[in-house]
Parts: structure tokens; sequence; C-alpha cells
């Protein structure tokens, strides 16, 4: 769950086209009362719901760029800070990589230095489980959003050489030219942003060390563990951290994956575990997250974490860890 700014700039742009928030909000759960509350967290699927909202009301195909360049590094509380109060751009990319879990993520991201450019990547866009009209929409305003944050950090306006998409032109291909400031190439293997290499040694504008080892340890206690993509333990952790509150089956897993059941439950065998151990290491690491956050109740928690009751939740929390929830709250609260 996360702090809802990307639901905040995509109300934002439609109130400036004469969209109402509450049209913008239909079928998600939430209303403009809700999002002003800093306790509101939200989801990845309901900022998706959101946006086919925001597509069915505007048939302007700017849409996706005007919010991608409405959200800004500050808007990611502490994880948009630490990357502006890196020593150097190169820096903030690394910890941008290491704490995108905190970003509310729906492409993951990577980057490569070049001989003279450097490549920002989107590891898992094919493995992303929208698709169609929503996937160009999200994708569109993930480049905008690239963009925007480049000149954060850089403190320049600095426009990338070339943008490769992984996707057919659309009807508005003329567009991301126009919008993105840069050459485009459609239909290529995969999504990249190509930039001049000298922008990595750019100081970004709060560039502090002390209060960077300040948020650098807020943000670790924060990421937990998410997962390591180069396993199939990693990336079944991804998939289920996706969507706390609405855990995937094994089966949805399998599906995402593109494997057969047997198959996934043979390669996490091989890997000394099971779905079922993963799905509670899952549970358990968010489990402490909201225990330690001293905003929830056991009810809340057992309710966000699929239990029927706060009864079976404190049994598991138990087996879990070895001691009840009050406990372990008492001891984050008291450091005894």
């Amino acid at each position: 769950m996360f702090a809802p700014y990307k639901l905040f700039a995509l109300i934002e742009i439609a109130k400036e086209i004469g969209i109402p928030a509450n049209q913008i909000l239909r079928g998600t759960g939430l209303d403009l009362k809700m999002l002003e509350d800093a306790k509101t967290r939200t989801s990845v699927d309901q900022y998706v719901v959101a946006c086919n909202n925001a597509m069915k009301l505007c048939d302007d195909p700017r849409l996706p760029f005007r919010v991608g360049n409405n959200i800004h590094l500050s808007a990611y509380g502490l994880y948009g800070f630490a990357l502006l109060c890196s020593p150097t751009v190169r820096d903030g990319f690394n910890l941008a990589v290491r704490y995108h879990g905190l970003a509310t993520p729906i492409f993951s991201i990577d980057w490569r230095a070049r001989d003279d450019h450097f490549i920002w990547l989107f590891p898992n866009e094919f493995r992303v489980r929208y698709s169609g009209a929503v996937k160009q929409f999200l994708l569109a305003q993930q480049l905008a959003q690239h963009i925007t944050h480049i000149q954060d950090i850089a403190r320049s306006d600095r426009k990338p050489l070339l943008i490769k998409i992984a996707h057919a032109p659309p009807p508005s291909a003329a567009l991301y030219e126009e919008q993105l400031g840069c050459p485009i190439q459609f239909s290529t293997q995969a999504t990249e942003i190509h930039y001049d290499q000298s922008l990595l040694d750019d100081r970004p504008p709060l560039t502090n060390p002390v209060t960077l080892a300040m948020l650098r340890e807020s943000c670790e206690n924060l990421i937990g563990r998410i997962g390591d993509e180069s396993s199939t333990t990693g990336l079944v952790t991804q998939l289920i951290m996706e969507r706390p509150g609405q855990f995937p089956t094994m089966e949805a897993v399998a599906d995402n994956l593109h494997l057969t059941p047997r198959t996934l439950r043979r390669r996490l065998a091989d890997e000394g575990t099971t779905f079922s151990n993963v799905f509670d290491d899952v549970r358990r690491d968010l489990a402490e997250k909201y225990l330690s956050a001293g905003d929830f109740t056991v009810e809340d928690i057992a309710e966000l974490l699929g239990f029927t009751d706060a009864s079976n939740f404190r049994h598991s929390f138990k087996r879990w860890t070895g001691i009840v929830p009050s406990e372990f709250r008492q001891t984050k609260l008291t450091g005894k």
C-alpha cells in the first residue's frame, strides 16, 4: 500500500480539463476526503481503475504525459528526497533502483552505462499484468515521469537522446516525440530511454551526506525484503507484494509468470521453498511493518493480510515470530 501521490497527480490534471475527482475515483472505494487523510494508503490496482476512468472520460492522448510531468521526486517522500540528497546523479540512480519498491511500482526499473551514454530499462514490462490501452497509458506516463525525475535530480532541462518503445505505434505516435522531447522508435525489442553519460556526474540539488545516511536507513526499514528478481522465489515474492490486501493465488502467480502451477511448484522446490512459505514470509514482513507503524489495530492488520479474524492472525504471527502481535509492537515502541 502506498501514499496516493499518483492519484493526486491524475486528479489534478483531470480537474484542469473539467473532470471531477469523484468520476476519476469511481470504483476505487476512495473519495477525495480519504485521499486528503495523511494515513490513507492505496494500491496499484486502485490507481489503474482511476486511469481507466480517466481514459473513458478524456480522449486527449496528452493525458498520460501530463500526469507523468506532474509527478516530481518530492512527491515520493523519503524515497524521493534520498535521491535528491545523493552525492551524484549516478548514486541517485542506484538508490532509485534499490528502493523502487517504495514508489508504487508498476514497471520495474534498472539502468546501464555505455561508452558515451546510459540507458534506463524496464525489465518486467512484458510481465506487467495490465494490457492493451491501459498498459500503453501507464507506459507513456512512466516515460514522462522518468524525464521529469531526471530533470529534478540533475537540476537541468536534460532531454533524452532517444527513446525506444516495445509496442507498435499508436494513432497518437507523432505526439510522443513532441511530449518527450526526443526521437522515438516504436516496435523495438524492449523499452529504453537513452541519455548522454555526462549527466551521471551532475550533483543533485540537495546533496547532503548526513541527511542521505538518515534517509537511506529509513528506506531500508521501509523496503524490507521484496525479493530478488534473479530467482523464482524473488519473482513470486514481488508479485505477491504488488497486491497486498488482494493476494493472488498460486495459480494466478503461475499464469503471470507464464508457467503451469506444477512447474512453479517444482521451481520453488528446487530453491528449497514452497508457495505457502513465500506467502507466509510476505505476510509476516507486512505484519511487522503494520505493527511497527502503530496506526493499525490488530483487527485492521488481520483484514489487510487476508485473515478471517484477529484470532487467526495472532496465532499465525506467534507461529512466525514466537511472540504475539502486542508483544512485538511493545518491543518496537520501547526498544526493549
